[in-house]
């Protein structure tokens, strides 16, 4: 056994865990700037950096993850721009956690600003609102944090207990428990259908209102009838 090429493994293998560590320091130093009164941490198992005149970004590949004191984000790779690595742009598994609200969002790809904060999901999206005890599934989702907004487009899913709910279009204000539905909307309750050019339904009480082409279908059991 040579241990002379043993030993240059090991050390070429502890410079590059030394180089990968300390790329990861330099970048949260960087992306540790605050925008508010909000710092990010950032981690990753490559980590590259470029720098232009013009341009200015940090790739970081494999398990890829920033978190701050309110969001989470994971993801396959995560693209870093802008002065102060305002923009997040990620690809592969992503996965986002609002701890505050506590609403939780898979998709393929993601898009953020943290200065404006508002984050874009696309393709094969799942919502989880854990208070309202909502799932939802959709292709396209925005994400307003400050508005405390999500709108959600195509092939737009959501469930709610024993209620569903389908459309092309949904808004969905966080604060009010109110979603509004358009784009040729249904709603299963139960045995109930209810259809209509525009259906609005308080997830809490869980009163639906119909607007524009109202029609449905209301099943009675004997007991009601009684």
């Amino acid at each position: 056994m040579n241990f002379g090429i043993g030993m240059q493994l090991i050390i070429v293998q502890s410079l590059r865990s030394l180089v990968c560590v300390f790329c990861i320091c330099v970048l949260a130093g960087l992306s540790g700037l605050e925008i508010g009164a909000e710092s990010w941490r950032f981690s990753a198992d490559e980590v590259k950096r470029i720098d232009k005149e013009d341009e200015s970004r940090t790739v970081l590949s494999g398990n890829a993850y920033a978190e701050s004191d309110t969001m989470r984000i994971s993801a396959r790779q995560l693209e870093l721009s802008g002065k102060n690595n305002e923009n997040i742009e990620g690809s592969g598994k992503i996965a986002v956690l609002d701890t505050e609200r506590k609403v939780s969002v898979n998709s393929e790809r993601l898009e953020y600003n943290r200065e404006t904060e508002v984050i874009s999901f696309r393709e094969r999206i799942t919502l989880i609102d854990e208070e309202d005890d909502v799932i939802a599934h959709c292709e396209s989702l925005d994400f307003r944090q400050k508005e405390n907004l999500i709108i959600m487009q195509i092939m737009v899913r959501l469930i709610k207990d024993d209620m569903v709910c389908r459309g092309e279009f949904a808004t969905l204000w966080i604060e009010e428990d109110m979603l509004e539905i358009s784009g040729n909307p249904t709603v299963w309750r139960e045995e109930d259908v209810y259809r209509a050019d525009r259906i609005r339904i308080n997830l809490d009480s869980e009163e639906i209102e119909l607007e524009g082409a109202v029609e449905g279908t209301l099943v009675t059991t004997e007991d009601e009838k009684q």
